[in-house]
């Protein structure tokens, strides 16, 4: 069960690796224009770009996420008290970050725990099981989400996968938006 389980995390990473590397290359070559930012009357609006300040943490919040031009959701995120550009994959099943990103929060797993193999866009690649205190995103806060670190160079960008939004009330996407809810 428990390979079972890494094999299906193992494609859930490899498998949004490889949009990543397209997206860092396409946004090289291509100037896309900021996404607009849309306000509803119960619902914080939040666009790619990190919220100007810092926002409540009360339970009850939701906020909403534009996708850019390629359908995917990004943002900035809080992990650790720390601003961390963010993927949001529900193809992930745990956060995914990298070595370096990991440090910087204060997180630094020991050689041992570098034991989990995973298939990424570049090849095979070690993991680290880590929990990371503290994910905010807007009013969104969730506590002691499973994360895993993998070697710097391993991804494009951080993931934001499963073991934060199935923390939250509930989340959905329609329209091009994605709501999350606490």
């Amino acid at each position: 069960m428990s390979r079972l389980m890494v094999f299906a995390l193992l494609l859930s990473i490899g498998s949004l690796a490889v949009p990543s590397a397209f997206e860092a290359y396409r946004d090289k070559f291509l100037a896309a224009p900021p996404e607009a930012v849309d306000a509803a009357p119960a619902v914080q609006t939040v666009s790619v770009a990190p919220p100007a300040s810092t926002p409540s943490l009360s339970q009850g919040q939701s906020l909403q996420l534009n996708a850019d031009m390629a359908g995917h959701f990004r943002t900035d995120a809080r992990m650790n008290g720390m601003r961390v550009e963010v993927l949001v994959d529900t193809g992930a099943t745990l956060i995914a970050l990298d070595e370096t990103t990991a440090r910087r929060m204060g997180i630094v797993p020991a050689p041992a725990d570098w034991s989990i193999a995973v298939q990424t866009a570049n090849g095979l690649a070690h993991a680290a099981r880590a929990k990371i205190r503290s994910v905010e995103i807007g009013p969104i806060r969730v506590r002691d989400v499973d994360a895993l670190i993998l070697k710097d160079g391993s991804l494009a960008t951080t993931l934001l996968g499963m073991s934060f939004l199935n923390a939250l009330d509930r989340f959905s996407v329609a329209d091009g938006r994605l709501t999350l809810v606490q």
